[in-house]
């Protein structure tokens, strides 16, 4: 009998201590995304809550893109229209902003995700940062088939399709 409930012990502690990787995988296993107006500090979002491919490219398509960048144009401070998407499973986010004017405007893309970077001079302990590489477009519909890669999950596809675009440039993402 001692030994029966010393085995059910271990197997309780076992199972109670197991973690369930398809729960944990699926709290993890989505998109947020959030909005930022022209003219918000660049610290400020509107978050949003989860989203789906569909959903965003239907957001996208009704954000009043023209209007916030006439309202920019007149504030003159802050960050452009921006809207972010964040995939919670890889720690990427991917981002289009639009800059210009009613009658002359263009796309800002942006990839975020962790990058090793070397120390001082090279020399030091390599560190993993956040990493954004920015790209210039004017192609509504590229930008919405890039996040279409992007919500798939399609990383190597988007990077070469962005990489293909002029660079605007990279540095460790402020946020």
């Amino acid at each position: 009998m001692k030994h029966t409930m010393t085995i059910l012990t271990v197997i309780l502690m076992i199972t109670s201590c197991k973690t369930d990787n398809k729960k944990t995988n699926e709290m993890s296993d989505k998109f947020t995304w959030n909005v930022q107006l022209a003219g918000y500090d660049f610290n400020k979002y509107d978050e949003k809550g989860e989203t789906t491919l569909e959903n965003f490219i239907s957001e996208f398509d009704k954000f009043p893109w023209i209007e916030q960048l006439e309202s920019y144009k007149n504030i003159q401070q802050g960050c452009s229209p921006t809207l972010s998407v964040k995939d919670h499973k890889t720690a990427t986010d991917f981002w289009v902003s639009m800059a210009g004017d009613k009658n002359e405007h263009g796309y800002l893309i942006g990839y975020v995700y962790p990058k090793t970077v070397k120390g001082f001079f090279g020399l030091g302990k390599p560190k993993e940062k956040r990493w954004v590489e920015i790209y210039l477009t004017q192609d509504t519909d590229l930008v919405k088939k890039c996040f279409a890669m992007f919500f798939n999950r399609e990383t190597d596809n988007l990077v070469s399709t962005i990489k293909k675009l002029d660079k605007y440039g990279e540095m460790e993402a402020q946020n």
